[in-house]
């Protein structure tokens, strides 16, 4: 997948809770800013929110979560 078509993806996620697996280490929380070469996530550390900057070149994978903040009958 090029980059452009992966930024186009992460957009369409973001106010979304996702996963996003780098080669670094697993991260959950809200998908809030795709950039160029970043992706902001708010997250929790150590029971702090946070906003996390991950490179986009680190990422292996992004997965949107099923949380039952979004079902609807």
């Amino acid at each position: 997948m090029s980059s452009e078509n992966f930024r186009n993806f992460a957009e369409r996620l973001v106010g979304e809770e996702v996963e996003v697996v780098t080669n670094q280490g697993t991260y959950t929380g809200t998908l809030e800013y795709v950039g160029g070469d970043t992706i902001i996530l708010r997250t929790r550390i150590r029971g702090r929110v946070v906003r996390l900057a991950i490179r986009i070149a680190l990422i292996i994978a992004l997965f949107r979560l099923l949380t039952g903040r979004r079902f609807t009958f």
